[in-house]
């Protein structure tokens, strides 16, 4: 573009009889455009906060990789933990009993995930003890004796000589969307059931437990706070009846991100089959994807809002050329080629849309850093958090302002190609 046309290009913007009437129409031109950037930015501003919070959690208080056993017992745990930490890009590992099982209280009734975890051997993985509301983490170790555990042996106690018999009662931490269920506190005794691992006559014998609750955790993902349930690990396996055996062994690596790459290590290190590694894409596939799927859907259902605002521009630059009919002819008639008339109009067209990119950018960004400050409430049960969250990246700036400045400078084509047009009797004629 030379500077001939971008010398007419921006006069255009500030001279004219109609100046005042283009001025208005351009600046709803903006204003609309601006607008659909924001909706645009904030709302993949908030996805993109999603997945980072997931993906916050996921890392810190859950297992990076699971290696376990497909067929037969998993009773070598101990072997398999000392050589998946031998992997200078491992930095714990530890041995977990998993299943699902059914709580019951005095007021309430869930199913939950029961994690049979060592105590001290699980802190390599998570820091439960950070993500404590109340009670306390350490409690888990029957050996500690904490005091909820204690007021809940004398209990029991006195019931087993009054009927007799003895019952074991095993320290548990839960999440708070579950303890909500439950209507239960630290100190409060819980029931559990599940399928054990013996069989009479062919069929799996249930098996039961008491519990009491000695914490209760809250990590901000309702996957976690509503269906999670901790306890030791001896004492799980237990009271599931499986002897010494574990579900697998949970690692934690350094870098999350190269896992694929880790976790053939493990299973080589493990002996192969049928030994396998399940990461923590495989574990989260479902949610990731989610997350992916519904940004991937936002951006295209919202860019729209940009191609309607588009039309504004369209509008904008249809009444610049009708007013400017008389100027057009008078450039044609003294040497300017279309080309140079194509490029005014087309110039014209993309100040306007840089102009709206960039004040959409500017109320995105300050309606985002809004977000972060105020604690906006939304369905934990829907969108696995309580709170909206919203994380600004370039990457997303990049993308809407690409994407707007491409349908901004589409919108011009057919009012330039319209004005290149115009021939030097055609403006001159009633002059």
């Amino acid at each position: 573009m030379n500077e001939f046309s971008r010398f007419i290009a921006f006069r255009y913007f500030t001279q004219g009889r109609r100046r005042h009437t283009l001025s208005l129409i351009t600046l709803i031109s903006v204003l609309g455009l601006s607008l659909g950037v924001a909706t645009l930015i904030i709302v993949l501003s908030v996805m993109d906060g999603l997945i980072a919070k997931t993906e916050d959690v996921v890392f810190k208080y859950t297992t990076h990789a699971n290696v376990y056993r497909m067929i037969g017992i998993f009773d070598t745990y101990d072997d398999i933990v000392k050589k998946v930490e031998s992997l200078p890009e491992v930095i714990g590992a530890t041995p977990v009993v998993f299943k699902e099982v059914l709580l019951m209280s005095e007021k309430g009734l869930a199913t939950a995930f029961l994690n049979g975890i060592e105590t001290e051997g699980y802190k390599k993985i998570a820091d439960m003890s950070k993500i404590m509301v109340s009670g306390d983490y350490e409690c888990l170790d029957p050996e500690k004796k904490c005091e909820y555990l204690v007021k809940s042996l004398e209990k029991m106690n006195g019931l087993n000589d009054f009927l007799e018999e003895k019952t074991e009662i095993y320290p548990v931490i839960i999440g708070s969307d579950l303890a909500g269920k439950l209507k239960a506190v630290p100190g409060s005794v819980i029931s559990l059931v599940t399928s054990g691992a013996g069989k009479v006559s062919g069929e799996t014998v249930p098996v039961s437990g008491t519990m009491v609750v000695v914490g209760i955790f809250e990590s901000g993902m309702y996957d976690y706070d509503s269906r999670y349930i901790y306890a030791e690990f001896s004492g799980s396996q237990k009271l599931l009846g499986i002897g010494k055996n574990a579900s697998f062994v949970s690692t934690k690596v350094k870098n999350p991100g190269d896992i694929s790459e880790i976790k053939w290590h493990m299973r080589d290190l493990a002996g192969g089959f049928p030994f396998a590694v399940q990461d923590w894409r495989d574990l989260h596939k479902t949610t990731f994807k989610f997350f992916h799927l519904q940004k991937l859907i936002m951006f295209i259902i919202l860019v729209f809002i940009a191609v309607v605002a588009s039309f504004g521009i369209i509008t904008t630059l249809i009444m610049l050329v009708i007013d400017k009919t008389r100027e057009i002819s008078i450039l044609r008639s003294i040497g300017a080629k279309k080309r140079h008339i194509r490029a005014i109009f087309m110039l014209d067209g993309f100040i306007i849309g840089l102009a709206g990119t960039i004040a959409g950018s500017i109320i995105a960004a300050a309606v985002c850093l809004m977000l972060k400050r105020v604690e906006f409430p939304i369905s934990k049960e829907i969108y696995f958090f309580s709170e909206l969250p919203a994380q600004m990246s370039a990457g997303t700036f990049a993308a809407v302002t690409a994407a707007t400045l491409v349908i901004s400078v589409a919108a011009t084509l057919y009012p330039s190609i319209k004005a290149s047009g115009i021939t030097p009797v055609e403006g001159l004629r009633h002059e």
